[in-house]
């Protein structure tokens, strides 16, 4: 293997060929590491008490997902045998908790455009997440999507175009208790509420100008007014919204099956799992889903957003879904 201390003579070499001296230790350019260590530094010292309310529910919802993976990873570990409805799971639920926690670090760190950009996949998995619970065989369809053309074929022939958000509402119109006008329509907008940023989070993950606008200078209600580029992470009040589109494409999760995995899911599951009120997991899943779910609809509620949503300017921008 090759040595950070070789790396390091070979490079000397190249650039003293080219004219350039450099001592031991030394280097031309940025020493990204003491970058990256101060952007760090400086992000953990920022007071932000807006953000810091919104991580605190961020993190509410990520350790109900973690829990809900954990009903799942302890039959794994038992040996419990697991057909393609729960190994489809188990494989999206970590996906999506591995993208969760990275969109956490990078919110903490100051770099919300990045952290918006992996939040337009996590919520499509979660879009997937969704279709499987409420279809079960859709587990075997997804559990196909092995190798990169089976994933472009999966995404193809479920995904684009509202393919995947046909199942959601699908899904949405099963939750509703009623066949009354105002059922359908009360279950045609949850089922897009999640949607509603789908277009502002692709502006952001495709090039556009808007995008690197919003890197470079991220909306807070108190400006540093330093020397100092938000590219190199600059943690803003901002992030409050991703967090807030986060939740909302978790509510269906939380929401449209209720009893999910305990009830109503034998015949798909190679075995039923019971409700323990012994199980951390399972007291965590059954009880945490309507805590979080009341949780976000308040946000939503317009007399609540002046107590959790920071006073930015931004035309709009900010809570503009709702």
């Amino acid at each position: 293997m090759l040595t950070k201390a070789e790396l390091e003579t070979w490079l000397r070499a190249q650039w003293a060929r080219r004219g350039h001296q450099l001592g031991e230790g030394e280097r031309h350019g940025v020493e990204v590491r003491e970058l990256v260590e101060h952007s760090a530094e400086r992000a953990q010292a920022r007071e932000l008490p807006y953000l810091d309310l919104w991580i605190l529910m961020y993190d509410e919802m990520l350790s109900w997902l973690l829990s809900l993976q954990g009903v799942f990873q302890i039959r794994m570990k038992a040996g419990r045998p697991m057909g393609d409805f729960e190994k489809a799971l188990f494989l999206i639920l970590a996906r999506i908790v591995a993208d969760s926690i990275s969109i956490r670090h990078l919110i903490l760190l100051g770099f919300d455009t990045s952290a918006r950009t992996l939040l337009r996949s996590t919520a499509e998995y979660m879009e997937v997440l969704v279709a499987v619970i409420d279809d079960p065989p859709f587990a075997s369809e997804f559990l196909k999507s092995d190798s990169p053309a089976m994933a472009k074929m999966f995404w193809a022939q479920h995904l684009r175009s509202g393919r995947i958000a046909r199942r959601v509402r699908a899904a949405w119109r099963g939750f509703a208790t009623g066949d009354t006008a105002e059922d359908e329509a009360a279950a045609l907008w949850f089922a897009a509420w999640g949607g509603q940023w789908t277009e502002q989070l692709s502006s952001l993950t495709h090039p556009s100008m808007g995008a690197c606008l919003l890197t470079i200078n991220p909306p807070s209600v108190k400006p540093h007014g330093e020397a100092w580029l938000g590219h190199w992470g600059d943690k803003a009040d901002f992030s409050a919204e991703t967090v807030y589109i986060y939740a909302a494409n978790l509510f269906p999760l939380l929401v449209v099956h209720r009893k999910f995995p305990f009830e109503g899911f034998d015949a798909a599951l190679a075995e039923p799992i019971p409700y323990d009120p012994a199980i951390e997991d399972h007291r965590h899943v059954k009880f945490g889903r309507d805590v979080l779910g009341s949780l976000i609809l308040s946000l939503g509620k317009p007399d609540n957003a002046r107590h959790v949503f920071p006073p930015l300017d931004l035309e709009g921008s900010l809570h503009s879904a709702d």
